[in-house]
């Protein structure tokens, strides 16, 4: 016990080590070398351009990076839990397409969803798909079924935005187009509590069912026999996983392969199933995922999170469909 203790303290120092070196990295390196001074010019109107690149590029793009890391490897940890499949997530089970579903509502169609906008948009979109697959996994207990019709509402989905497209003028789609590519690069300092506050109500439900997840992986009976609540912690872990993967998706796009690949990637450095280790280590190896992302400013953003993403996915399932145990 205490060398497998030993072990994920190391790996949790390891993984914070790093967070803070590409996390510096993103701040200071780039075209226009920047220092810790410029820290302090933090009023307006900026005291130089260097504390304008900082306050204005660098820090949301950091911030964006870490959330958007964090939220999408909780969230791809909850559903692979709450669904006993290995190959479950936000962008797999269609929940991102509903939360692209709603941004194209706000940005190609006008439709207006109060003062938080394309987040508000977004999540109505993904609360709608959590609500079908809900309804789906009531019905089928065949997990494979669930990923299935997480595929075709993705191309049904794909197709009402591609009639969106065709009646929207040009600069709506040009925004449209410019956010789905996925970039962390998007958010504003005035967003930024916004999205903060999202994540955390999302975090809280998730964190509030440890309980449930850690009973869940031996089935919802098991669950009831240690005298959970099973049907809360679903609802909740469901609302939760959903804003997590909503407000992840309104502000920095759909982000590819974190929420499936990243708790894989947290299991095998960790070498745990208990949620209590596992969640803030999926959350960890998601914000360095996403930071190390940022360092390639050049490349588009799916495509390094894709050249991580796929071989892991590949390794789940040449694995037999699963690693967790």
């Amino acid at each position: 016990m205490r060398r497998i203790n030993t072990r994920i303290l190391v790996a949790f120092v390891l993984l914070v080590s790093l967070a803070g070196l590409l996390s510096y990295l993103t701040i200071f390196s780039g075209t226009v070398g920047l220092s810790w001074s410029d820290l302090s010019f933090r009023s307006l109107p900026y005291a130089s351009v260097q504390s304008q690149i900082l306050w204005e590029i660098r820090i949301p793009r950091l911030v964006a990076a870490v959330l958007s890391g964090l939220s999408l490897a909780v969230a791809g940890l909850s559903l692979q839990t709450l669904f006993r499949n290995p190959l479950a997530g936000p962008f797999v089970l269609g929940i991102s397409s509903g939360a692209s579903f709603g941004v194209a509502l706000s940005l190609l169609l006008g439709f207006s969803f109060g003062h938080f906008g394309v987040l508000s948009a977004a999540a109505v979109g993904a609360m709608a798909v959590t609500a079908l697959v809900m309804l789906v996994a009531a019905r089928f207990e065949n997990s494979t079924v669930l990923l299935i019709v997480g595929l075709l509402v993705g191309y049904f989905i794909d197709a009402l935005i591609s009639l969106m497209i065709v009646g929207s003028d040009a600069e709506s789609l040009r925004v449209y187009v410019s956010w789905g590519m996925g970039s962390f690069g998007r958010l504003t300092l005035d967003s930024v509590w916004v999205f903060a506050l999202a994540v955390l109500v999302g975090l809280s439900l998730v964190l509030l069912s440890i309980r449930y997840l850690n009973a869940a992986r031996l089935g919802d009976d098991f669950a009831k026999g240690l005298g959970v609540n099973v049907r809360r912690g679903r609802m909740m872990v469901l609302l939760g996983a959903s804003l997590l993967a909503a407000s992840s998706t309104a502000f920095c796009g759909p982000v590819a392969f974190v929420g499936i690949a990243v708790p894989h990637l947290a299991f095998m450095l960790f070498k745990t199933s208990n949620h209590r280790v596992l969640l803030p280590a999926s959350a960890l190896c998601g914000i360095v995922l996403c930071l190390a992302s940022c360092q390639f400013s050049t490349v588009p953003l799916n495509a390094v999170l894709s050249l991580v993403g796929v071989p892991v996915v590949l390794w789940v399932i040449v694995r037999g469909g699963g690693v967790r145990r």
